[in-house]
């Protein structure tokens, strides 16, 4: 199956690369050049956030390959995946019920608390696939997976999730 990682975020970051395109363009046909190079390069940042977004996750029997436009960025085969998880982006929130968006993720090796709170400060991981969680999404990459779901800074969707670096827990 294949799967966006974040729709919401794609529209979002391509309707302002549209935006600060076509305002840094104009700015070039009259030649104001500082306002130029502001806009294309705000244009630049938000294209990229559109890349990272829009990117698709192909998940079948032999692997999930991380492409964007059809062109493969990245693959990784189900038995080079050590860990797959499930992360809330909110980590530094101190309102448990306020995770963030919410993430799968496959890693090529097994991870530490510490290293999913290193990840999600970091966020978007740069050598392992991810996309958006949604419960069609977890349940298909589950059933393929077979194994134990790692859990971080997802306390409402599942109560004994890892804690957060740095806070105490209340048991």
């Amino acid at each position: 199956m294949k799967f966006t990682v974040n729709k919401a975020k794609a529209i979002i970051s391509g309707a302002v690369t549209l935006f600060f395109g076509g305002f840094g363009l104009y700015y070039l046909s009259r030649a104001l050049w500082p306002e130029t190079l502001v806009f294309l390069a705000l244009a630049v940042v938000f294209g990229i956030q559109l890349v990272r977004n829009a990117s698709t996750v192909t998940i079948d029997r032999q692997s999930i390959t991380f492409a964007f436009l059809g062109r493969s960025r990245q693959s990784l085969d189900w038995a080079d995946v050590k860990e797959m998880g499930l992360v809330g982006e909110n980590v530094l929130s101190r309102n448990k019920k306020k995770s963030g968006d919410k993430y799968i993720y496959f890693s090529p090796h097994e991870m530490t608390a510490d290293e999913r709170f290193q990840m999600i400060v970091k966020w978007p991981p740069k050598d392992m696939p991810y996309l958006l969680y949604g419960e069609k999404q977890l349940e298909y990459a589950q059933a393929l997976w077979g194994k134990e779901l790692k859990t971080y800074n997802v306390e409402e969707l599942y109560p004994n999730s890892e804690e957060v670096t740095g806070r105490k827990s209340k048991n």
